[in-house]
């Protein structure tokens, strides 16, 4: 009877332990501001219920900051940024002992610099109004570093807990940042309301747009089969079969 106790006291130990970890879960997530829809998937931030998305796609942004990952849903996102080339108008500099100017070398063309906004809104998002606040208090010391300067980004596109796409952002910094009132004309004052919401700009060195779709398709799968040196060894015989004497 004492050997048997133990293990179910362990067993209900385990299970004890096994809750308490969901609810701590549960509970971080909902102190960063949104909740989780499907764990099993992508992490997916929850739209507000009074928000229509065709085809039910929606934005979710993952920022990983130094202090900790925030993720929160958004209701816009516009890429600015990134795809193409761009091209830099040639620079001037003076001659040594002399005042007259010299050009570098011509016009140069280089990729475009990874940018976009992103609009949701008010609340929600601690750490990210850390960085903007710190981007305007630094404005003027570019060379200045702070907590909050670099983060990366990842936009999620999202719909019925698929990923139909997502961009991966590093090396980012806030560019500018505002908050402003959206209404639907007249109906905002009639019925509809208004709605206070964070628009965000950013710019980032480094950026991998991603395909789920084509990464399904490439994936091979291979049949399970055993070749004839495997046939000697008995133990990966299906039942049923067994070696003559």
């Amino acid at each position: 009877m004492t050997k048997l106790l133990f293990p179910l006291m362990n067993h209900k130990n385990a299970i004890t332990m096994t809750t308490l970890s969901v609810i701590a879960v549960f509970a971080i997530a909902s102190f960063a501001g949104f909740e989780i829809s499907d764990i099993d998937a992508v992490t997916v931030a929850v739209q507000p219920s009074k928000y229509v998305f065709v085809e039910g796609i929606s934005t979710t942004a993952e920022f990983k900051f130094r202090d900790g990952t925030e993720i929160s849903p958004f209701q816009l996102f516009t890429q600015t940024g990134g795809f193409g080339t761009t091209t830099l108008e040639a620079t001037l500099r003076a001659q040594t002992g002399s005042n007259i100017a010299q050009n570098d070398g011509g016009e140069k063309t280089g990729r475009s610099k990874p940018a976009f906004t992103l609009e949701k809104n008010v609340g929600g998002t601690p750490y990210l109004y850390e960085a903007a606040d710190e981007a305007q208090k630094y404005i003027l010391n570019t060379g200045m570093e702070f907590p909050y300067k670099f983060f990366d980004v990842t936009v999620y596109l999202t719909a019925g807990g698929d990923t139909l796409r997502s961009f991966e952002y590093t090396d980012c910094q806030t560019k500018s940042y505002l908050v402003t009132t959206r209404s639907d004309n007249e109906e905002g004052y009639t019925g509809k309301g208004f709605v206070y919401v964070d628009q965000f700009t950013f710019e980032c060195d480094g950026y991998t747009p991603r395909n789920p779709s084509m990464d399904k398709l490439n994936v091979v799968e291979h049949a399970k089969t055993i070749s004839s040196s495997d046939l000697r060894s008995t133990d990966k015989w299906s039942s049923g079969f067994k070696a003559s004497q």
